[in-house]
């Protein structure tokens, strides 16, 4: 494994490192346990020169002590704090089960917790980077309390498992406060539990500025000229877990800097809480985003963010919202960004409308990224050469990131993840194309052939040539596997 200093906020310890070493002897030693391999416990120290809490260490283990090399050493302490808080409680109640298992999910970076009964047990499976993974199995026997725990938590009804119910729960964690959406639904074995984690403050602050979201220099100027737009409508297309509603909030962050604009968004639900920005959670079953934007409109915006566009009203108010005035940012599904101007035709919105008001077609998708400490550059594959038109360096070899896997990534190769996206301004000809009823190939291909605009696939290929992730993700999320 790489001899790369590490970075607390990349990793996660493992759950058989941390039960080597107490709470107390963590903390008065300050050394945080993180994985133990070859019957070797490897460990970051807050200061690495103390010979005398390494020897303390050592005498209180059975297994060898390596010292790893740290990238941040005052970030130590507040690790240990994260692994080991103070208010620990035993994990004997459901409760106290259910916020130990979201407390590691939050060090792991997890966007779902998926609590699964299966006929002998019950699987805790978290979304890391996008992909499940199994963290740790629980008696079938405690599935039931659980379950209620969190109905209670959410202010469900602890009597009905018949049918589905869905609410929210807040908790305070890792000094942090977790808002988290509760899904119930009843499977053969019992209540199948799934947890969204909406908002935590370590993905607030990296939605600081749109730098960080993974656009390229020139997609990066794109977005940020047409988000000075006075007025139009700003279009982000993707599936479930593309990170489009990450995108909209890194614009709305930067939309609000100067304070000179009234911004009003209407999401279900708000996820990440925004000062200077007025957010309207909406209840779908009572109040539609059509109603709630008609309402919004009375309310003097200057710039209106609409969580989505699901229905052929909502589209049309938006698309008519633009054209008094308003700047409107929102997502709707679609495969590819020339797949959104047919997408807007099917729900019926007319092609005058849809040529005065689109301003910009965004698409995009996540990939995760290499681990840092085990990634390996190989030579690519003949395919992959060909697929992503990589040109031979003068030596006549091309060299990718390969994701190995190690403890410090849990064995995926992969730690973190940024967005891969194709967007296109809608100039003259694409609106010409839009009143010939052109098809989506026809758009595609002027997009991204005459134009010479980058398509996911390219960009996706300059960041795997950057190291910023590996040619097996671009394909697993361009579907092109």
């Amino acid at each position: 494994m790489s001899e790369q200093k590490i970075d607390l906020t990349r990793v996660v310890a493992s759950r058989d490192a941390l039960k080597t070493v107490s709470a107390a002897l963590a903390r008065r030693l300050k050394i945080l346990p993180l994985y133990i391999a070859d019957e070797t416990l490897f460990i970051v120290m807050a200061d690495a020169q103390d010979d005398i809490a390494l020897s303390r260490l050592e005498s209180s283990l059975t297994v060898a002590v390596k010292v790893l090399k740290i990238l941040d050493s005052e970030s130590v302490v507040p690790a240990i704090k994260r692994y080991y808080p103070d208010n620990t409680a035993s994990v004997d109640t459901p409760l106290a089960m259910f916020e130990e298992t979201v407390r590691r999910a939050l060090l792991y970076r997890c966007s779902d917790i998926h609590f699964d009964p299966e006929k002998k047990s019950t699987k805790v499976r978290l979304r890391i980077d996008g992909v499940m993974r199994v963290d740790y199995t629980l008696p079938l026997s405690t599935h039931a309390e659980l379950v209620s725990a969190v109905k209670v938590a959410a202010g469900l009804d602890i009597a009905e498992h018949r049918i589905p119910q869905d609410g929210q729960v807040s908790l305070r964690v890792n000094e942090q406060d977790i808002s988290m959406r509760v899904a119930i639904i009843p499977t053969l074995y019992g209540e199948k539990l799934t947890l969204r984690i909406l908002a935590t403050e370590a993905v607030a602050a990296e939605l600081a500025d749109l730098n960080k979201i993974g656009m390229s220099a020139e997609h990066h100027r794109v977005f940020r000229k047409h988000l000075n737009n006075s007025h139009g409508v700003i279009l982000l297309s993707g599936p479930t877990g593309s990170g489009k509603t990450t995108t909209l909030y890194a614009a709305l962050r930067h939309l609000k800097e100067p304070g000179t604009q009234h911004i009003l968004s209407i999401e279900d639900p708000v996820e990440i809480p925004l000062d200077g920005v007025n957010q309207i959670r909406i209840d779908s079953e009572r109040v539609s985003f059509s109603k709630a934007l008609r309402s919004t409109l009375r309310h003097d915006p200057d710039i209106i963010m609409l969580g989505e566009i699901r229905d052929s009203e909502t589209a049309d108010i938006a698309i008519k919202s633009s054209l008094t005035g308003h700047l409107v940012l929102s997502t709707l599904h679609a495969n590819d960004a020339a797949g959104v101007i047919i997408r807007l035709s099917n729900l019926g919105v007319a092609a005058e409308l849809i040529t005065s008001a689109l301003r910009l077609v965004v698409a995009q998708r996540l990939v995760r990224q290499p681990c840092g400490h085990c990634v390996k550059m190989v030579e690519a594959a003949d395919e992959d050469k060909e697929l992503f038109s990589f040109h031979q360096n003068a030596s006549g070899a091309v060299f990718v990131p390969q994701a190995v896997g190690c403890p410090l990534c849990g064995g995926t190769g992969y730690a973190g993840r940024l967005g891969l996206y194709e967007m296109f301004p809608v100039d003259q000809q694409i609106r010409e194309m839009i009143h010939a009823r052109a098809s989506e190939a026809a758009i595609r291909k002027y997009v991204f052939e005459e134009t010479g605009l980058k398509t996911l696939r390219q960009d996706g290929a300059d960041k795997i040539r950057q190291g910023l992730t590996t040619p097996e993700e671009v394909k697993r999320v361009t579907f092109m596997l």
